[in-house]
């Protein structure tokens, strides 16, 4: 077998037939799976295309409406809201290696690295949940922008990547992260990236803006819970904490998106690693993502240092543009997620910080090659221990699917009277839940995988 592409696929086709298989056996939710269909089921498709309320997301919710609307049966109505998901890690999964290019051994070994990087990022792992696909669909669509940047630029290429960021912000306004990519790759000389794009950007995302200035109603001061040093408030609490002062919550949850997108923390807005270490016992896994994120995001560092002190002889070269466009989709991931934090707001940077991964570790690799033994022997263990860490993170995202599956299934075993007599006086949400407890309660559904106590410890997932 030759170094590759085709290698890198191969290696990382195991997880990504792991996670579509869970994905695929993985029961809708009780709670939000259920009022999204009963959304679609009341309203008609055309009532999602206006924008007055603070969630917008009217690509998402005509193909959700156009789907459960069907003539199809309840089962493959399901299947294929369900391959939207799958086929975006997929897509992800293609698109990531295709963007790497390895052409050697090491590289090949350094792509896998990389592909680990990506799938065991929060930023991917929050975002698997069935059916809420919105910034799932956004991250291929931004691998496949920058791959479109990186070519000539032509009219028809300009059209498809302005239709792409349609379409990714119309899954959820994350896509928008996808203006300052362009304008970064256009202030940066990539060759794709002409006057005539960053225009069409700048007009597109302003238009956007506007539309939901004009008709935003009455949006709540904080949508949902905000995380704030080692707690969580409710919006109540927000309101009468920093009601006369927003502006510094919304630059501290700003703030903690590109912090967690780097460091894996803080995890909604809150310190749970550094409030478990005041307290002299960190959970294992978050010791392991919060000193393998910082450990990666130094290497990152170092080789975005040395790009840019020798700028002069690369000037607007792949590597600097890649720097670029990795500080664009951060500022703007942070500032989309001002009203509160999550990880999965930093869906849309983490694939350009795992692509930046790659470059990253093939220069500390490149710099220990030239090492005396002792330097290179100590440098090669660490990157080899990062690189296993980032190993068990992938290994852990797979876990945490089959997690979330089995929370589904034991919230319709338990939940679901409770929920019929809270909903009584909704009928097509009763009607819903009946069309879909079968698959609720299926016992197929996965169940995590009972690893030993050390790696189950290392993972975060269930101890035996």
């Amino acid at each position: 077998m030759k170094p590759g592409r085709q290698t890198v696929l191969l290696a990382v086709a195991p997880l990504v037939l792991a996670i579509a298989f869970t994905l695929w056996r993985t029961p809708f939710p009780l709670s939000e799976g259920v009022a999204l269909l009963e959304d679609v089921a009341n309203r008609p498709a055309t009532s999602f295309l206006t924008p007055s309320l603070s969630y917008y997301r009217p690509v998402f919710h005509v193909t959700l409406s156009a789907i459960w609307n069907s003539d199809l049966s309840v089962p493959m109505r399901l299947g294929a809201i369900k391959l939207i998901s799958i086929g975006a890690v997929a897509a992800l999964a293609v698109l990531f290696v295709w963007c790497i290019r390895p052409r050697t051994w090491l590289e090949t070994v350094l792509a896998i690295v990389a592909a680990a990087v990506l799938f065991g990022h929060p930023g991917f792992r929050d975002n698997l949940e069935i059916p809420l696909t919105y910034t799932l669909v956004g991250m291929p669509i931004a691998l496949a922008v920058w791959l479109l940047l990186q070519r000539p630029s032509s009219g028809w290429r300009l059209a498809l990547i302005l239709l792409l960021m349609a379409v990714a912000v119309g899954f959820k306004e994350q896509g928008l992260v996808l203006g300052p990519v362009i304008l970064a790759a256009f202030v940066t000389g990539v060759r794709g990236a002409d006057r005539r794009l960053a225009m069409a950007t700048v007009a597109l995302c302003t238009l956007y803006v506007a539309v939901r200035l004009i008709w935003r109603g009455e949006w709540a001061m904080f949508e949902q819970a905000v995380g704030f040093g080692f707690g969580e408030m409710s919006p109540d609490q927000a309101v009468e904490r920093f009601g006369d002062r927003p502006y510094l919550i919304y630059a501290y949850s700003s703030l903690s998106t590109i912090l967690n997108v780097l460091l894996s923390e803080p995890t909604r807005g809150t310190f749970t690693f550094v409030d478990g270490l005041t307290r002299g016992r960190p959970p294992l896994h978050e010791f392991v993502h919060v000193a393998s994120s910082a450990a990666l995001t130094l290497v990152i560092a170092w080789w975005g240092i040395r790009v840019w002190r020798s700028r002069r002889d690369v000037e607007r070269g792949p590597d600097v543009q890649l720097l670029a466009v990795l500080a664009a989709a951060l500022l703007a991931s942070s500032v989309l997620s001002f009203n509160y934090s999550r990880d999965r707001l930093g869906g849309m940077a983490a694939v350009f910080y795992a692509v930046a991964a790659f470059h990253a570790l093939r220069a500390a690799c490149a710099a220990l090659l030239v090492r005396r033994p002792l330097p290179f022997a100590c440098g090669a263990a660490l990157l080899v221990l990062l690189a296993v860490t980032w190993q068990l993170r992938a290994i852990g995202t797979l876990e945490r699917a089959r997690i979330n599956a089995a929370s589904n299934q034991l919230e319709w075993t338990i939940a679901a009277p409770a929920r019929r007599v809270e909903f009584a006086d909704r009928p097509t949400y009763l009607d819903l839940m009946t069309l879909l407890a079968a698959q609720g309660v299926d016992r197929s559904v996965p169940h995590p995988t009972m690893w030993p106590r050390p790696l189950a410890r290392a993972m975060g997932t269930p101890l035996q």
